[in-house]
């Protein structure tokens, strides 16, 4: 080990993913954007296809057409429009295209080829997405076109705190396709949270994201059921001996109010590790909790290990559980610790770390 490794947790994973499907009785649509949260968007898509999962949810036609270069026979949907100027890179790599918009929908009707369309209702997000207004109107544009209606979607802004709102939106969602024959489509609402509670069996598609690799994020307990994937290790570089009273670290943030030890490792901002995480923030060194003790550094992080054997190379917990199983270090923690959220920490993680397999 040079400067750490990201060790995803393939048994964990395909617990997951059986687990959200147990629950949900759906078809699953495995969000893997941003380098599937940070673990490897060919090793996720991969694993999932070997327990049968089909679809896959990307945030960019480069995150597609990977996707589609591996594993030519998935079912890849980008979830937002893109530009219009990469209309022939979707053909070629057989997209399913999240459509909401005059301008995108005509764009594609002028090319005059087929494109398997999933047409976006705003139901409380206000990001993206058409009225349920405009539903009708932008249902029968592309009714009238050579584009192929594959699937009617909407999207939640609350589902991991706020139930009843949610509820809301899926009675919005219901009503507004109420009218329409739905037979043959694919209706897909639910995102990981609202998976473990909107079981109402008129949709048949979830799509899941931070759940699917092991992050508890709905107001319904999953019993624990969900195993974290991701674990990081990195190793100790340097130790030395400091005097109370000195300080270490960029803007000698932190004085020391005792001799101590100080071991280095080298991982940092720069490998995804955030900067906020001191003062808060701690590893684990031979089943202890050891504080960062300065700042983060883009390379480097510094923390006391004052009474503990340790010497170079001695490995060191930055995400996941000691040895002895009895200390843990979540990706909850880390965002606790920065003030953000688990999908902020996750996504983070740099590809400077390799990512290793385990199970």
């Amino acid at each position: 080990m040079d400067r750490g490794y990201i060790y995803v947790n393939k048994k964990s994973f395909v617990n997951n993913l059986k687990y959200l499907s147990q629950v949900s009785k759906k078809k699953t649509c495995l969000v893997v954007k941003a380098n599937a949260y940070g673990h490897g968007i060919e090793w996720s898509v991969r694993n999932a296809k070997e327990i049968g999962v089909e679809w896959f949810a990307v945030a960019s036609i480069d995150e597609g057409i990977k996707v589609k270069q591996a594993f030519k026979d998935s079912r890849v949907l980008l979830l937002a429009e893109p530009s219009v100027s990469q209309i022939d890179n979707i053909l070629k790599n057989d997209l399913d295209l999240t459509v909401y918009s005059d301008s995108f929908i005509d764009a594609l009707i002028g090319t005059g080829y087929k494109y398997n369309v999933h047409l976006k209702i705003d139901t409380g997000m206000h990001r993206i997405g058409c009225s349920p207004e405009k539903f009708d109107y932008f249902l029968k544009k592309i009714k009238d076109s050579k584009l192929n209606l594959a699937g009617i979607c909407t999207h939640f802004p609350e589902a991991d705190t706020n139930k009843e709102d949610t509820q809301k939106a899926i009675d919005l969602f219901k009503k507004t396709i109420s009218t329409i024959d739905t037979d043959n489509l694919l209706l897909h609402v639910d995102n990981s949270a609202s998976t473990f509670y909107n079981l109402d069996d008129s949709f048949n598609m979830v799509r899941v994201g931070i759940a699917a690799y092991g992050v508890e994020i709905s107001p319904v307990e999953s019993l624990n059921k969900l195993k974290p994937t991701m674990e990081i290790k990195t190793r100790i570089s340097n130790l030395q001996h400091r005097k109370k009273g000195e300080a270490v670290s960029y803007g000698k943030a932190k004085i020391l109010d005792r001799d101590s030890v100080i071991a280095t490792s080298p991982i940092g901002y720069g490998d995804g590790y955030p900067w906020n995480t001191f003062p808060d923030g701690k590893v684990i060194v031979k089943n202890q909790f050891c504080k960062l003790i300065g700042r983060v550094t883009m390379d480097q992080i510094l923390f006391d290990v004052t009474g503990l054997d340790v010497q170079i190379d001695d490995e060191v917990t930055v995400l996941g559980n000691s040895d002895d199983g009895k200390l843990n270090i979540s990706v909850s923690d880390i965002a606790n610790w920065n003030k953000t959220i688990e999908w902020e920490i996750l996504t983070n993680m740099s590809k400077r770390l390799d990512r290793v397999e385990i199970e």
